[in-house]
């Protein structure tokens, strides 16, 4: 279980077909056939992932200056919103909406972004749609698990021919696709895009998989009478009501970390770790909690009262009482002096996913796959309130520095503030449709960061509720957040098996920390700033001090 806008019009420049550059179609006769394998990684190189409040596949089809044009599937943008485009180097890039064109007729839509990097176009070509020729179906489906992570994959099928016209689908192949891989290509055996694939459906009585897709000619013939927009240069140009999700930074100094040692936990997942004076703590997917000497990494002790998973940790301010979370559905209070558990505190139906102690001492705030935050007496144990809101399981718990406020993030996308002492509901500052994983509140208590399953960390301005800045440089989920006391660096640990170091104010991405084997699930840093601990997947516990 632990596995864990529509915006005005923009006046912008339209180009020329004459200035674009296009890959023509070619004859599905000219090209030598490539090896599967070969095919596979054509198709990895042109693929992208389309993230908002729909989402899918998409092909890269045309560059103009630094503005690309991606071709998807109208389905998987007609929800008007916030979305982005991930490359396949696991760049995120926004995308303004009112740009978006959609073909008429046709299951289509083009999708610009900008960039200066340089990314491979697809190559088109006609389908002959010869019956038993080899056809490659690639996109980003979600992977199993609660919280169902994009991952690409490219399946191998054959083509069964042609089938009439239904909203531009007229391609038919029995290739394994999933959802997901709507707007993605259908590639020949020479790597080419023939077709978009779009529609999937079961066969009466059947268990197999059905595909069709819109063939490139089609499109083509769209494509040459029209013009294309150009992404302006300014996130913001034309249309200050939209969020600065991608700021341009100004280069600064990095800040470097050595890893100075690497720790073995007692179980295959170390799923959570607190830092706590001279210990630091982790949770281990055995149901244990490990103590270590934050000195130089020794195991000081073993806690063992849980049942399941430990999910979640939280040491209070004085390093003396530590607060668990686990599978087995309870909240645990530990003397960290003796290592004894003080109480149990039960009442969840379901997992719990995260705990958060109030810098007073005074409240235990508990998130659960049972959709409620529970707020529980610190000294006595006692259940204050139980907070419900969420329609999906609740990911993180956070808890201001002046223990005021407390927010809640979910599965929904959603993240809640409430008033810690009365249980009152503050307000929702966010609901992109985006898994929310890790919650952490700055010093001041005025900027909360969420780390998300799309590998973003959005920084919010907790008075008003309005999106800071969106920081993008991971490609996976951002399961745990940290902060130094000063409030300067945010530290960011992801299922991309990275740490990465953020400087809170500009927002400027200042380290990478690479290393781990597995998905990172817990990051901290240290009062000084001087030392982060990373955990994760394969028991990697590692150990990080700056080298200036």
């Amino acid at each position: 279980m632990n596995y864990s806008r529509t915006i005005p019009a923009i006046l912008s420049a339209t180009i020329a077909l004459s200035s674009i550059v296009l890959i023509p179609l070619t004859s599905p006769q000219i090209a030598l056939a490539l090896t599967a394998d070969a095919v596979k990684t054509v198709a990895k190189q042109i693929t992208v992932r389309i993230q908002g409040p729909k989402g899918g596949s998409g092909v890269i089809l045309e560059k103009q200056g630094s503005t690309y044009y991606i071709l998807t599937n109208w389905h998987v943008v007609d929800k008007a919103g916030d979305y982005e485009v991930v490359t396949p180097d696991g760049v995120a890039h926004s995308v303004y909406y009112s740009l978006v064109r959609r073909v008429p007729g046709m299951d289509l839509a083009v999708v610009p972004f900008s960039s200066p990097q340089t990314y491979r176009l697809a190559q088109l070509a006609n389908s002959a749609a010869t019956k038993g020729n080899k056809a490659y179906v690639a996109g980003w489906p979600a992977s199993g698990g609660s919280l169902r992570q994009p991952i690409f994959i490219a399946t191998e099928g054959q083509l069964t021919g042609r089938q009439t016209p239904w909203n531009g689908y007229t391609l038919v192949y029995n290739n394994l696709v999933r959802a997901g891989m709507s707007g993605g290509p259908v590639l020949d055996d020479a790597g080419r895009v023939v077709a978009i694939n779009g529609i999937v459906r079961l066969e009466e009585n059947s268990d197999k998989i059905v595909a069709a897709g819109i063939e490139i000619n089609t499109f083509m013939k769209w494509r040459s009478a029209v013009s294309l927009p150009v992404v302006p240069q300014s996130p913001t140009a034309g249309n200050p009501k939209t969020p600065v999700n991608n700021a341009p930074r100004k280069p600064g100094s990095a800040i470097a970390f050595v890893a100075t040692n690497s720790l073995k936990g007692s179980s295959e997942v170390v799923s959570s770790l607190a830092l706590a004076s001279a210990y630091f703590t982790t949770g281990n997917s055995n149901g244990t909690i490990s103590v270590w000497n934050f000195s130089d990494g020794q195991l000081k002790t073993t806690l063992q009262g849980h049942t399941e998973a430990v999910n979640s940790l939280a040491a209070s301010a004085d390093g003396k009482v530590l607060a668990s979370g686990s599978d087995d559905k309870t909240v645990k209070i530990w003397n960290l002096e003796t290592g004894a558990v003080v109480r149990t505190l039960s009442g969840h139906s379901g997992a719990v996913s995260s705990v958060a102690l109030s810098p007073d001492g005074l409240f235990v705030a508990s998130g659960s796959w049972d959709k409620t935050v529970k707020v529980w007496n610190a000294k006595t144990g006692e259940l204050l309130r139980t907070l419900t809101g969420h329609s999906g399981l609740v990911n993180a718990v956070a808890i201001s520095p002046d223990s005021k406020i407390l927010a809640s993030g979910g599965k929904d996308g959603s993240i809640k503030l409430w008033n810690l002492a009365t249980g009152q509901a503050i307000r929702t500052i966010a609901g992109k449709n985006l898994s929310v994983l890790s919650l952490v509140f700055t010093p001041d208590g005025k900027t909360l960061a969420a780390g998300n399953s799309n590998g973003t960390i959005g920084l919010w301005n907790v008075g008003n509720g309005q999106l800071i800045r969106r920081l993008s440089g991971h490609t996976d989920g951002v399961w745990s957040l940290a902060i130094s006391r000063d409030g300067s660096i945010l530290v960011s640990g992801s299922w991309d098996k990275s740490v990465k170091l953020w400087d809170v104010r500009s927002g400027e991405l200042k380290g990478n920390l690479s290393g781990h084997s597995g998905y990172v699930t817990a990051v901290g840093i240290s009062a000084d700033a001087k030392t982060i601990v990373s955990a994760g997947w394969l028991g990697e516990i590692k150990i990080w001090k700056r080298g200036n």
